[in-house]
């Protein structure tokens, strides 16, 4: 973890730099304190100083005891005499530190007299970011963001109707990923690179311990059953230290398990649906010990995958991908999702924005057009592991099976959603996050949570 921590603390080193080059945080200004910055970026402190050490030997920053880390009153910024594309970005993000460099390095040779600037924002506070960075003065010519930022844009006039900047490649990119980004006849976003969440497992710990691989057909019985073996107390000190499956508190996760028992957060949610959900988590938690519940930010759940210290986690291929850069002691596999009847799952994506008062429209479209060249797609799919948004070229890449375990062919994708297809009110997330806690702790019972649970929802769908 040594390597991660490094990639880190470069990482925020970069971000602070960008910010303070491209003039949001100004000479004389004061940078966020170290635990604002620990918490917005979701890194330790350790990393959060040694970022701040490296600006401070280059002379960006001065740390005053007491007070916090000031960029360098005298500090010149100098003026480009470039063109500038202006990209605003949600971080941290695995497209942006995985991807982003081929699609820079393409649009840099398309567009060699064009300097391209992207700044990256805390994913929490994105939208109030980039509002602060407008009343600098600041026009961007693209937003890069998440599905959820996306879903949480006040008004989709804010950014260009996208329907004929796209429309050659609109044949090619699945039909479901248009349609959920269609604000009546308007598209109000290009989506870069997409996932369903799926089973992943580690086939190294299956192998090590004897325990058999999951089938197409495995059933959630069976699923807790190995589960179960895969979870032990490998030092013997008397402490389990490795699971058979990380659950993440997640709202982008855990809702996965619901939906496969036909939970799909709306009025045809039953009291019965809701039981059997909340029932089979407190079920691995509490009772069968087999699960471990990760409720940090960071990297989601998958740092305990990649430590091999739990043997199956939901994942999406953006975070795996994100995940083989450490590198990974193994590879992970893909594995049917075995927790109801119901075949359905999650999706997440990136995709990139428009404003409509950006200050290149014509430059922004350019940079479009160059992440939808089909070249460049399947380039990045290659060589890192991400999914294309193109159907053909994942057909390319993937073999059937793959995609067949990814809920991605034929009709399957149509039976997946993103978050804001399950919930016309986001307000609704927030609210079921806060009243959640004492589920998760065990201290709430299945039972009691899915009544309440019930009633939340059906009183958001009265109000709606």
């Amino acid at each position: 973890m040594r390597r991660e921590n490094e990639f880190l603390y470069s990482q925020l080193a970069n971000i602070l730099r960008e910010q303070i080059w491209s003039g949001f945080i100004k000479p004389g200004q004061y940078l966020m304190s170290e635990n604002e910055l620990c918490k917005y970026y979701g890194m330790s402190r350790t990393s959060v100083r040694k970022s701040l050490e490296q600006l401070a030997k280059e002379g960006l920053v001065i740390k005053r005891v007491g007070q916090g880390t000031i960029v360098a009153p005298d500090l010149k910024i100098p003026e480009s005499k470039q063109k500038v594309l202006r990209i605003l970005a949600t971080s941290p993000s695995h497209y942006i530190e995985h991807c982003m460099p081929y699609v820079l390095e393409e649009f840099k040779r398309r567009y060699p007299n064009v300097e391209v600037k992207l700044l990256n924002f805390p994913t929490p506070d994105f939208w109030e970011s980039v509002r602060a960075s407008s009343e600098l003065g600041m026009k961007p010519d693209l937003f890069f963001v998440t599905n959820r930022q996306l879903a949480e844009l006040e008004n989709p006039e804010l950014v260009l109707d996208l329907s004929d900047v796209l429309k050659d490649s609109l044949p090619s990119i699945y039909p479901k990923l248009i349609e959920a980004f269609r604000t009546g006849d308007r598209l109000t976003a290009a989506p870069v690179t997409f996932s369903t969440v799926y089973l992943a497992y580690n086939p190294q710990l299956f192998e090590r311990y004897g325990v058999p691989a999951p089938t197409a057909n495995w059933i959630r019985e069976d699923f807790m059953r190995t589960a179960r073996q895969l979870t032990l107390d490998t030092d013997g000190d008397g402490i389990v230290d490795q699971y058979g499956f990380s659950l993440s508190s997640s709202i982008s996760r855990w809702p996965v398990i619901a939906m496969q028992n036909g939970v799909f957060f709306n009025e045809e949610t039953t009291k019965e649906g809701l039981l059997r959900t909340l029932q089979f988590l407190h079920d691995i938690l509490f009772r069968n010990r087999s699960a471990s519940l990760y409720q940090f930010s960071r990297l989601l759940n998958s740092e305990a995958f990649a430590m091999q210290k739990a043997a199956m986690i939901l994942a999406t291929s953006i975070e795996l991908a994100g995940l083989r850069s450490l590198p990974l002691p193994f590879e992970p596999l893909v594995a049917p999702l075995p927790f109801g009847e119901c075949k359905s799952t999650l999706l997440v994506s990136n995709s990139l924005l428009i404003p409509a008062d950006a200050g290149d429209k014509e430059l922004a479209v350019e940079f479009l057009k160059t992440v939808y060249s089909a070249e460049l797609q399947e380039q990045v799919g290659r060589s890192t592991g991400f999914l294309s948004v193109f159907e053909p070229v994942n057909r390319k890449l993937w073999d059937k099976s793959y995609l067949e375990s990814l809920n991605m062919t034929g009709d399957q994708i149509n039976h997946s959603y993103f978050l804001h297809e399950l919930f016309a009110d986001y307000n609704l997330i927030e609210e079921l996050e806060a009243e959640m806690e004492m589920f998760w702790a065990g201290m709430e019972s299945a039972s009691s949570f899915a009544a309440r649970l019930y009633e939340m929802i059906k009183t958001r769908d009265h109000e709606l």
